[in-house]
């Protein structure tokens, strides 16, 4: 019997896509014949009954191993390590924040200080980390290069859970769908208010539609409410606050289209999510990750599951949103191609490549 901590110590004050991940491979997982798994993280937003062990029983405990989700797991493990000086425990380490690839492509005159702090952490996992889990196929090369032969490196892509789906209801909003973490560092929802005010400008006969349902909440809700009426859009987006469950799966079958103004992802959840349920994608060129290397395949193939503008391109994302929202037969067709091409992905896939894994180590 392999004793497991998964961990999940990044911000919960959201509970992102990530952290919904770990939760959900937990619930599958713990039930696998050889594995006995001990979950660490604050959950209860997700799971009021989640069975969440102490810090101080983490330090008390020999695991066989120690599963991290975010970087911020890192001094954890290394607290970990100092109490157990002997122990042979392994650590893998799946990269959702994608660390690696956006460091990479920041380019020395925009690298943040959290950049920054998570480089710095990453370089000091190299010295213990046994497994890395890209979830993209554009991390698996640039992880190979910064581990060179020390760890493992496995190819993991992440999936939609089984309960999104097309429902069948009919669909009662015909605008955009924004399903995100509030914060303006990476997701940018700033671009996207400013893209409807383009919309609302260039069609006056729009000025009284909500065109933009915002799920989420975040550090940056307050400035963008603000920004809205500050645009004059306040009546165009309707800010509904966090969901999970049953209410995400409803919001995302009774809208049109789906929309990301995000700077970078690793592989978004939302996306896959979002297409489970039969909605197009209107996401920029920053985020349209490569999900295959051979031939290279990534989230949206233009006018086909989805539409594509560049990264910052108010004009552009104004004028892909409007296509979509007025050409219902345009959202037909994107829909269906969204769901077929969204059905190669299998959670059950990915529930027994982490069964295989933990008791490979």
């Amino acid at each position: 019997m392999k004793r497991v901590l998964m961990m999940e110590t990044g911000s919960f004050k959201v509970i992102g896509g990530a952290a919904k991940d770990t939760y959900s491979l937990y619930k599958r997982l713990r039930a696998s014949r050889g594995l006995k798994i001990d979950l660490f993280g604050a959950f209860s937003k997700i799971d009021s009954k989640a069975a969440v062990i102490t810090y101080s029983k983490v330090m008390a405990t020999d695991y066989d191993v120690i599963w991290l989700n975010s970087i911020r797991d890192v001094r954890v493990v290394e607290s970990y390590r100092r109490s157990h000086p002997s122990s042979k425990a392994k650590f893998i380490y799946v990269d959702r924040g994608n660390v690696l690839l956006n460091f990479r492509k920041a380019g020395i005159k925009r690298l943040l200080p959290k950049m920054l702090v998570r480089m710095y952490l990453m370089r000091r996992m190299r010295g213990w980390l046994d497994a890395y889990i890209a979830i993209s196929a554009e991390q698996e090369p640039v992880a190979r290069m910064f581990f060179k032969k020390s760890t493992r490196i496995a190819n993991i892509t992440i999936a939609p859970h089984d309960e999104y789906r097309p429902t069948g209801k009919r669909r009662t909003f015909n605008g955009g769908l924004s399903v995100s973490r509030l914060d303006e560092r990476q997701k940018k929802i700033s671009l996207m208010i400013r893209g409807i005010a383009k919309v609302k400008a260039s069609y006056p006969e729009l000025k009284d539609a909500v065109l933009l349902k915002i799920v989420g909440t975040g550090k940056d809700e307050e400035n963008y409410k603000a920004l809205s009426k500050s645009l004059g859009v306040q009546r165009n987006i309707a800010f509904e606050g966090f969901m999970t469950g049953k209410g995400l799966i409803a919001a995302y079958n009774n809208a049109a289209f789906f929309v990301s103004t995000s700077e970078w992802e690793g592989l978004g959840r939302s996306l896959l999510e979002a297409m489970a349920c039969g909605l197009p994608l209107l996401i920029n060129n920053n985020i349209n990750t490569a999900i295959k290397s051979n031939p290279t395949t990534r989230i949206v193939r233009e006018g086909y599951n989805g539409m594509l503008y560049d990264y910052g391109d108010i004009d552009g994302f104004a004028e892909k949103f409007y296509a979509l929202y007025s050409n219902r037969a345009l959202q037909k067709k994107l829909s269906g191609n969204a769901v077929r091409f969204v059905s190669g992905f299998s959670f059950a896939r990915v529930v027994e490549s982490y069964r295989k894994l933990l008791l490979s180590l």
